[in-house]
């Protein structure tokens, strides 16, 4: 189940080989201490301490050459990150596109296994921050367009993703930020309903896990105000939709239903290949 659950992957249109991945580490990031924070600090005459930070792993996926390529930060499931062959997969693709691929492993480094049950949309991990390491690593290698990094995730990750771009939040404490996000069926219970960069959000009608509805009313009630945001909701799609170790069987997880849906998950992939390429203008 772990592997069904974290098996986080663009569906392919078209079959193609399995990529090599490098693994890489990284920081997660540390948030600079609050303007309030510093300015007491200092009349105190105490010096800051050092933000902890914990080293995370990911799977480097990089077109052949010198670039710079755009990249794509890829965030797993509630269920961690799924088998090595479904990642070299979903890194074959987004190479394909001429675009670099971090799958970031939020859990492994820290002995998680899964976080799953109960309201697993608020996760104590600090994802967000991991998110943001992996951007900062990224724009570091020189292979890398710094510039055009954007962020996907998938369920929990994509509740991650959504929590990154978000005005007004912890994307306000960095300064480097994401060029666009897309969240592949999220829980929006939580999110403001405005963003800082363009988002996509792709989810399933029937999903009964992250309801599409709380997402349809968070649309309802945006102002206007921030950068883009788009959602689309797939008729007869239930939650992991795009997950082709479904294809044979539905089943049901945690009182939840999974299936997987042809039809939904090529829409799927159009719309994601599309933002991406608006996102880097290529």
């Amino acid at each position: 189940m772990r592997a069904l659950l974290g098996a986080v992957l663009i569906a392919a249109v078209v079959a193609v080989l399995p990529a090599a991945a490098e693994t890489v580490r990284f920081p997660s990031a540390t948030a600079p201490p609050s303007p309030l924070r510093q300015r007491l600090a200092q009349e105190q005459g105490q010096p800051i301490a050092a933000q902890p930070s914990v080293e995370l792993t990911g799977e480097l996926y990089r077109p052949v050459g010198d670039g710079p390529f755009p990249a794509v930060v890829q965030l797993h499931g509630c269920a961690g990150r799924g088998p090595r062959e479904s990642e070299d997969a979903a890194g074959a693709r987004v190479v394909a596109l001429g675009y670099a691929l971090l799958i970031v492993d939020s859990f492994g480094p820290r002995g998680v296994k899964e976080r799953c049950g109960g309201n697993y949309w608020t996760d104590p991990v600090d994802r967000v921050a991991d998110a943001y390491g992996a951007l900062a690593w990224l724009a570091g290698q020189p292979f890398i367009d710094p510039e055009r990094i954007a962020l996907l995730g998938y369920s929990q990750g994509a509740i991650v993703a959504l929590s990154a771009v978000s005005s007004g939040g912890e994307e306000a404490l960095y300064d480097r930020h994401f060029r666009a996000a897309i969240a592949y069926y999220p829980h929006c219970h939580a999110f403001n309903g405005t963003v800082s960069v363009p988002t996509l959000i792709l989810i399933g009608a029937l999903d009964d896990w992250t309801p599409a509805e709380a997402c349809q009313k968070k649309m309802a009630q945006r102002s206007g105000e921030g950068a883009p945001l788009r959602l689309v909701v797939y008729p007869g799609a239930y939650h992991a939709f795009n997950m082709a170790s479904l294809r044979d069987k539905p089943v049901r997880y945690l009182g939840h239903h999974l299936e997987y849906n042809e039809a939904a998950d090529r829409a799927a992939l159009a719309e994601t290949i599309a933002a991406l390429r608006q996102a880097f203008g290529r």
